[in-house]
């Protein structure tokens, strides 16, 4: 009877999805949208959808892997996070046309307890990130020796440093080795003349890097050590010679280059992995620099919320900001847990479970954030039809990521929200 029932629920799926779409009124024509999402956006699966549906403008080479990435948040320190990214975006604003920007994170569910919700408030004071400093040269033994020295030499690091450099939002890096890991330890021995495309062998995966040309060997590994190597990955400046690449957990760490013909030379050797002690800038400007009250080793996501916005809107003044509520299911179908005797999904049980209670705070949240600053609700999860009752049509168990049927479903529910003109997204 469950395949039966699943059978009849695809069938009635693909009449309504493929019912007179072609015939669509081009609602958005002439318009533009972005977005600022984590994995569930850099396919640009729903995008070139929904870009189909309205007649509005997308562009996926834009977005894939820069303005949406999978696998990052919008923690603060996280420059290929949702806070970098939309830095990214701004910067096109010259250059093109922004008109609609979405936001979507589900990565944040990190950030949200089951049952206190997302740490801080929304009286948290703003904070936009700005750039990333590595003050000592090489690693500290441990977290609690970088942070030891830190603290004891702050009011020295705040007067020594450039004054270019007092910006709001930056911050001060402090690398320290994590020996329960294995890392890469990656030196520049020779910088690039000319630049040009190196081959990073991640893994199992490869990437292509295209590094600048005529930097010196500082300022190379500086610009290697930004780069995203991919979900689960981080890059860490030593602040020597050298950056360390190393992955979450010790599965496939391996990493390799390829320098091609630009001329730069590395030198890949095993080490433990790094990781960064941070202090955060919290001041108004340069004029707080030397305020060590400014400086703080944790910034709540409230704060990074509003900051985000506040960016967003003084830099994008006419652009219209949605947050975007995606339908959200990862968990196993089949599980026992979260069955009943018949078969079917036992709804109840899943409400109980600690990760629908995550996303249900920081939805909560992140509506929260939205009603503050007047952003628009695009709520696809409760609009577009997709349930527990339906689930196998949309979804993979213990995958995020919708099937295209849902991908399909979340651009058509948009569509018909902005037609409608529904309140919410009016905004």
């Amino acid at each position: 009877m469950r395949e039966l029932s699943r059978f009849a629920l695809l069938a009635t799926v693909i009449m309504v999805c493929s019912t007179n779409l072609v015939a669509q009124e081009k609602i958005l024509q002439g318009k533009t949208f972005w977005t600022l999402f984590d994995s569930l956006g850099d396919t640009n699966d729903w995008q070139n959808r929904f870009s189909e549906l309205s007649g509005c403008t997308f562009y996926p080479k834009l977005n894939r892997r820069h303005l949406s990435y999978g696998g990052t948040n919008s923690a603060p320190q996280t420059m290929n996070g949702t806070l970098g990214r939309a830095k990214l975006l701004v910067a096109l604003k010259d250059s093109l046309p922004i008109d609609i920007v979405m936001i979507s994170n589900t990565n944040d569910i990190a950030f949200a307890d089951p049952e206190k919700g997302v740490e801080g408030s929304i009286e948290d004071r703003p904070w936009m990130q700005g750039s990333k400093r590595t003050v000592h040269k090489g690693c500290f033994a441990s977290e609690d020796d970088a942070r030891a020295y830190g603290k004891k030499n702050l009011r020295k690091i705040l007067r020594s440093s450039p004054v270019d450099s007092r910006a709001a939002g930056n911050m001060l890096v402090f690398p320290y080795f994590n020996p329960g890991h294995i890392g890469n330890r990656i030196e520049v021995v020779k910088p690039s003349a000319k630049g040009g495309d190196v081959n990073f062998q991640i893994g199992r995966n490869r990437l292509k890097v295209n590094v600048p040309g005529g930097m010196d060997s500082e300022r190379t590994r500086i610009w290697l050590a930004s780069q995203f190597y991919g979900a689960g990955w981080t890059a860490v400046d030593n602040g020597d010679d050298s950056f360390t690449i190393s992955y979450c957990y010790d599965k496939d760490n391996k990493v390799s280059v390829d320098p091609l013909d630009t001329g730069l030379e590395l030198i890949v050797s095993e080490t433990p992995e790094v990781k960064e002690y941070i202090l955060f800038f919290t001041g108004r400007d340069a004029s707080d620099w030397k305020d060590v009250g400014c400086w703080t080793e944790h910034v709540s996501l409230w704060s990074c919320y509003k900051g985000l916005m506040e960016y967003l809107q003084s830099n994008l003044p006419d652009a219209r900001i949605f947050w975007f509520f995606p339908s959200y299911y990862n968990f196993d179908f089949d599980s026992p847990e979260f069955l009943t005797r018949d078969g079917k999904i036992d709804k109840e049980a899943y409400c109980r479970s600690e990760k629908y209670l995550r996303w249900r705070k920081l939805s909560e949240m992140q509506r929260e954030i939205a009603a503050r600053y007047g952003a628009g609700i695009l709520d696809i999860g409760k609009l577009s039809g997709i349930s527990l009752d339906n689930i196998w049509v949309y979804y993979k168990p213990k995958d995020p990521h919708p099937l295209k049927a849902g991908y399909d479903r979340w651009a058509s529910t948009l569509y018909e929200i902005f037609k409608s003109g529904n309140r919410e997204c009016s905004k």
